[in-house]
């Protein structure tokens, strides 16, 4: 019988695999779509993860954003605990990594930690200096940490690729001395009689019908999509959709699977001059052996979007509130839109674009970071390897349209002054529609998006905390049951996910021993 079974090899289970076996000595990718998505004109949208111990920690783009303080200080007050607010979240943010400035703010970073954090800027890319350019041009503010609890600004791209190698988490944590199952899909989680009249976790079957005990705790980490349907697959969910599936209801939990947030994005294409010199990939002059050592990007822009405008589209949101400057999306400001140069052609399946792969073009990665679209997942149907029904509901609020239509306009802006004339020839539009510039209007804007907008994958909130969970991540109305990853983040993060669910993995790892040694 084991102590813990952590279901899910993914980040936050390596991390609370090596972190809790201290206490007691001891095809790469899920290629999912979403369901049709109705302000995406019924396009399906693909959504990707790690299909191999490690998770996406091992396929994913290497982005190391923290975000800003503001989205934890949000989190620690909806969920009134303020282990989850950034000051209590920091000492795990530092703990997690080695800074790759051995002279940065100790308060703010650490440098003894397992991933390995590393600047874009240790290559040099040949159009760098001339969007450096275009960007601060249109007023863009020039920071040097995107990582210091304000992250409002352009500030050097870092990475958690080290000597041009990811990290994932299972080399980086180790996971010596623990027992660990590949190829194995659970079925359920077993549960049964506790105490007080309450359900307890015994431990999970596989679907090869094999059963394994836990002495002390499950604790499922299979990310915002598969852990709530195990959740539901174990009859812990919605009654209505347990029922549809004839699944027995041992724990009613209505927000299983609600609250499904993900940061939706559109990806602009320019056509650049001069590509025979080789400014970027693929191209047999884009050759310099410091490309191979990380994603083809240098510097990340995060933004607040007007005040005015999203004060607006929060009043047409919420038509019975009085929203007012105060409002926890408009104050303390907050980093709306992220704005991510990458020096190659970024198309992603779904999209359909058939921009050319041939050195001529780059892409700008345009993310709405604090979406107000919420969706949700269901059962397909009782089969654990069946892929859950997504969907994310992207675009759906004013909101969120007016976030992606200044992130788009500021972008543009850099691009028509001379600086930015200097570098493209033109924006590639998908045939049939126009070209954009920073005057189009806001129903070309809308037309583009629903026509080529897709995710970064970064879904997160659907075993949200304060809902489903506790603040110590305990399933409610379960003992000995616990979810830990980015399905209980509750409120979206200004970042690219990975630091969070290391932090978040680092602090439950460090709650967990804790009451194991009380």
């Amino acid at each position: 019988m084991a102590d813990y079974l952590i279901l899910g090899g993914g980040l936050a289970g390596c991390v609370l695999a090596s972190r809790l076996s201290e206490l007691h000595n001891s095809p790469f990718e899920y290629n999912l779509k979403t369901v049709p998505q109705k302000h995406y004109d019924g396009r399906e949208v693909f959504q990707a993860g790690g299909r191999l111990l490690s998770g996406s920690s091992s396929v994913n783009y290497g982005a190391w954003t923290r975000g800003d303080r503001s989205d934890y200080d949000l989190w620690g007050k909806m969920v009134n605990d303020e282990r989850w607010s950034y000051e209590g979240l920091l000492p795990y943010f530092r703990k997690t990594e080695t800074h790759h400035d051995p002279q940065a703010d100790p308060h703010q970073h650490g440098f003894e930690g397992p991933i390995h954090s590393t600047p874009a800027l240790s290559r040099t890319y040949p159009l760098t200096e001339h969007l450096k350019e275009a960007y601060l041009k249109i007023g863009v503010r020039p920071i040097h940490d995107h990582n210091g609890g304000d992250n409002k600004g352009m500030a050097p791209h870092v990475e958690n690729w080290h000597k041009g190698k990811r990290q994932p988490a299972g080399k980086a944590y180790g996971l010596d001395g623990i027992k660990v199952m590949t190829n194995t899909t659970v079925k359920r989680i077993i549960l049964g009689d506790g105490q007080n009249s309450r359900m307890r976790a015994k431990g999970v079957e596989l679907t090869s019908g094999q059963t394994l005990n836990a002495s002390r705790e499950v604790i499922v980490s299979c990310g915002a999509f598969r852990s709530p349907q195990l959740l539901m697959l174990s009859g812990i969910g919605p009654t209505d959709e347990l029922e549809k599936h004839s699944i027995p209801v041992f724990v009613e939990s209505p927000e299983v699977g609600k609250n499904l947030c993900d940061h939706s994005a559109i990806t602009q294409f320019y056509r650049i001059h001069d590509p025979e010199k080789g400014l970027c990939a693929p191209n047999s002059a884009f050759n310099h052996p410091s490309y191979l050592e990380g994603f083809p990007t240098d510097y990340i822009i995060a933004e607040s979007a007007p005040t005015s405008t999203l004060k607006h589209a929060l009043q047409l949101d919420c038509p019975d509130q009085s929203i007012t400057d105060t409002h926890p999306l408009l104050f303390p400001p907050r980093s709306h839109y992220e704005i991510l140069p990458m020096y190659a052609p970024t198309e992603v399946p779904l999209t359909n674009m058939n921009i050319p792969i041939d050195g001529s073009v780059i892409s700008i990665g345009i993310l709405n970071l604090l979406p107000t679209s919420r969706g949700h997942l269901a059962l397909a149907s009782t089969d654990p390897v069946a892929d859950p029904l997504i969907d994310p509901n992207y675009y759906s609020t004013h909101f969120d349209r007016t976030v992606l239509r200044s992130a788009m306009r500021r972008n543009m802006a850099a691009f028509e002054t001379p600086e930015g004339q200097a570098v493209v020839a033109e924006e590639i539009a998908p045939a049939g529609f126009p070209s954009l510039t920073s005057k189009s209007t806001d129903e070309e804007l809308d037309a583009r998006v629903r026509r080529a907008a897709a995710s970064f994958y970064h879904a997160a909130g659907t075993v949200s905390m304060g809902r489903v969970v506790d603040t110590e991540c305990r399933v409610k109305g379960v003992d000995g049951l616990r979810v830990v990853d980015a399905s209980v983040i509750p409120t979206p993060i200004s970042a690219h996910y990975m630091v969070v669910v290391y932090a978040l993995a680092e602090q439950m790892a460090e709650i967990i021993a804790g009451k194991e040694k009380a």
